[in-house]
């Protein structure tokens, strides 16, 4: 029973389930809810086919009821979106939208207004590509103040951007405010507008109209012009009327702002240090926006009287000329945009506003070139080595000033370097001022070098030593020269005084070529002698085919015989001064050669008049200079020494006196000589040997030891000395049958004989204490000797 009654219980359970489910179901309950093969299931427990079963999406009752929804929801939001959602949109980009401006160039400029061209951009549009349209102006505010007011045609904005040109009117709403914000956009690094419009906006095919537009527009001030450029400065003459001189200027105004005007006829007073120079005036002037604009100044710079305001030229000419920068300044006065007419507006930006020029030229203008240094003179001193005072009356200059003005240069003074071979050698500073005089249409200044100290640099000692070498021993010598020049000039403007003007110039000059030279010698006077010495005084010359002056001090240089190049002695300058010219110079000879030979050929060469070829050498000992000891230790000079002229005969007279005894006999004669001394100090004779001959037969010899003086220039006979004949008949046979006939009046008293003498005296140049040396002398048929038999 149980059993029967649960199966009937599970039966009418499982239909009511059939039943609950048929009515949820959009599908009768013989359809099946799932059959993805599109086959039949089999019912197994009735033997036939499954009813089929559909998806609930592939029903037509699904797809009608969705289309309906879609139907109430587009009907609610499209208007949502047209009306509401799209405007604030809109608003949203283009508050969030920037803007900038590239370019704002203003022309036309009136009391009301001027004509504006823009060149600038939108950025952050949106996505969607728009116009946007301008149905009212723009009003442009600066610090609250509506400045004024523009129409701007319409916008086009692709991919989140858009270009704006557009050439329109500003018309000026607050005259006043304009003016204020025109003052300090000219004087301000960058400035704020701000922008207010309703605009209206093409987009997605509709027109949104009642956007509203502020926008802050920050652009860059001009700033001052603070990097005004001189591109030339240029006087092209001298003003009527002894009124100045007319001045060109073309600068570069460098105007950061990308606002530009048109200024027209610009005119401004120029200023330096408080010094009033000049009006200038600059015709169809432009400022362009964002970038360099040239102006073309032309005036008058005033002639100056007070010596202030002459000092300031000068520094400011001064500092032209020397490629320095001088900040001169500009105020403006009048600016009249059309030429004629003045716009308040403009003009009282323009004056207040100072501009700071920086009046530098853009080239260097190499004033000073050219120098010439037509005579040098170099004193050294021992004292004060390395410091010669340098001298020169005559240095040329040429020179070309970038002005077209009458320049007259009256006075110079200059500090100077000297270069040699790539090294500074020493600096020259001229303290005084030397008269000057120039030839501006030549460009020729002609000027002098007061004596000043050459201070030799530290570490150039030597190669200075060098280079005063090669001027001495060079026949030419090139270097340069460097420094600043100032000069005291008449111009139009005044008298100023040009300081600082730099220079850098090649200098050739001729060189003392004293290796070259041939050194002649005069006025040999032998002065002198002691044991150590012959004390020779003579002119040497040296000439100096240069223009240069070397003073030195003593000097002591060695002299050799150029011939077999032995030592003599040394020459003594007891001051050197080398002038151009030929420069007699008083020596001293210091003769001791340490050759015998040499020393007994020279002498008596001397007495004989010949010339002796000398050979004169320096070395570092020769002065104590030190600038001069490289420069004495390359010379070597070429000279000749001349003997007395006329030659002079030693031997003015004698006396002979023998008998027929001693001439049978001993053959001896008594003689005495009549010496003359022709030097310019006592000669002492220790004695001598002399070989007497008549007519080429030999009459004799005197060779005698005896003591005698002969004073300076003076005369003296000596002792009696023996002449002894030769022995043997051949000279008894001469003396009777040639020498007695040919002279019988040596028999009755005596008779004039003309004897030839051939000498060897022994001396001592200078006294008894003299120089020691044998003269080798030659008389011939000169001498005459009174000689008698009685």
């Amino acid at each position: 029973m149980s059993t029967g009654s649960d199966e009937h219980l599970t039966e009418k359970a499982a239909a009511r389930k059939a039943n609950s489910s048929s009515e949820d179901l959009p599908y009768s309950s013989k359809e099946v809810e799932y059959n993805d093969d599109g086959f039949d299931e089999y019912d197994e427990e009735h033997g036939h086919a499954a009813e089929k079963r559909v998806r609930f999406y592939k029903t037509k009752r699904f797809w009608i009821r969705c289309l309906v929804i879609l139907v109430i929801l587009l009907a609610i939001l499209i208007p949502l979106i047209i009306f509401v959602i799209l405007p604030k949109l809109v608003q949203s980009i283009v508050n969030h939208s920037e803007m900038s401006m590239n370019q704002l160039n203003m022309t036309d400029a009136s009391e009301t207004g001027m004509k504006v061209s823009l060149t600038g951009g939108i950025s952050n549009a949106g996505i969607f590509p728009a116009t946007i349209e301008f149905p009212e102006p723009i009003v442009v505010s600066w610090e609250g103040r509506k400045l004024g007011s523009m129409k701007m045609s319409a916008v086009k904005a692709s991919g989140g951007s858009a270009t704006i040109v557009d050439s329109t009117t500003f018309t000026i709403i607050d005259k006043e405010a304009f003016g204020t914000f025109a003052k300090q956009m000219l004087s301000i690094e960058d400035f704020t507008w701000t922008l207010t419009s309703t605009v209206q906006v093409h987009a997605v095919g509709r027109v949104i109209k009642d956007i509203k537009l502020t926008k802050e527009l920050k652009m860059l001030g001009m700033n001052g012009f603070g990097k005004v450029t001189i591109d030339s400065f240029t006087m092209p003459g001298d003003a009527p009327n002894n009124g100045g001189a007319y001045v060109r200027l073309v600068t570069s105004m460098n105007n950061p702002s990308p606002i530009g005007m048109v200024l027209g006829t610009m005119v401004l007073d120029m200023f330096y240090q408080g010094t009033f120079l000049g009006q200038v005036t600059a015709q169809n002037a432009v400022l362009v926006g964002g970038s360099p604009s040239p102006l073309i100044l032309e005036g008058i710079l005033v002639r100056q009287i007070n010596q202030t305001d002459l000092d300031n030229v000068s520094v400011l000419m001064s500092n032209f000329l020397a490629g320095k920068v001088t900040m001169t300044s500009a105020k403006g006065v009048s600016v009249k945009p059309d030429g004629v007419t003045d716009v308040s507006w403009l003009s009282n930006g323009l004056l207040a506003l100072t501009l700071n020029v920086p009046l530098q030229s853009p080239i260097p203008l190499n004033v000073i070139r050219d120098i010439s240094i037509k005579d040098m003179g170099m004193v050294f001193n021992p004292a004060t080595p390395f410091v010669p005072i340098a001298s020169s009356n005559t240095v040329t200059a040429g020179f070309k000033l970038p002005f077209n003005i009458t320049v007259g240069m009256t006075n110079v003074s200059n500090t100077m370097s000297i270069h040699y071979k790539g090294k500074t050698l020493a600096n020259i500073d001229s303290a005084v001022w030397a008269e000057a005089r120039s030839d501006i249409a030549g460009g020729i200044i002609t000027f002098g070098l007061p004596p000043s100290p050459l201070v030799v640099q530290e570490d150039a000692k030597e190669e200075f030593g060098q280079f005063v070498a090669d001027l001495t021993v060079n026949q030419e010598q090139t270097f340069s020269v460097s420094g600043l020049a100032s000069a005291i000039s008449t111009t139009p403007i005044g008298t100023v005084k040009l300081t600082g003007i730099p220079f850098n110039s090649n200098v050739t000059m001729t060189g003392l070529n004293f290796n070259a030279i041939d050194a002649a010698v005069t006025n040999v006077v032998v002065s002198g002698g002691n044991e150590n010495y012959i004390v020779m005084n003579q002119t040497v010359a040296l000439p100096n085919a240069s223009n240069l002056t070397v003073s030195g001090g003593s000097v002591l240089l060695t002299v050799y015989d150029k011939v077999t190049d032995q030592y003599l002695g040394e020459l003594s300058i007891p001051n050197l001064n080398v002038v151009p010219g030929a420069n007699p110079t008083p020596t001293n000879f210091l003769f001791h050669p340490k050759n015998a030979t040499l020393r007994d050929q020279f002498l008596s060469e001397y007495l004989t008049g010949a010339v002796f070829p000398l050979k004169v050498v320096g070395t570092k000992d020769s002065t104590a200079t030190v600038e001069l000891q490289q420069a004495m230790s390359q010379v070597t000079i070429s000279s000749s020494a001349p003997g007395l002229m006329p030659p002079p005969n030693l031997v003015v007279s004698g006396t002979a006196v023998s008998n027929i005894g001693t001439l049978v006999g001993n053959r001896q004669s008594t003689t005495t000589v009549n010496m003359i001394n022709p030097l310019a100090t006592d000669l002492y004779i220790s004695g001598q040997v002399t070989q007497v001959s008549w007519k080429g037969n030999f009459f004799g010899t005197i060779d005698a030891k005896y003591e005698q003086v002969v004073p300076a220039k003076g005369t003296a006979s000596t002792p009696s000395l023996i002449l002894q004949h030769p022995s043997g008949l051949d000279f008894g046979l001469f003396l009777t049958t040639q020498f007695v006939t040919s002279y019988p009046l040596i028999a009755f008293g005596g008779a004039m004989v003309p004897f030839d003498l051939d000498v060897l005296m022994s001396v001592r140049v200078g006294g008894i204490n003299g120089y020691p040396a044998t003269i080798h002398y030659k008389q011939t048929q000169e001498i005459l000797t009174k000689m008698s038999l009685f």
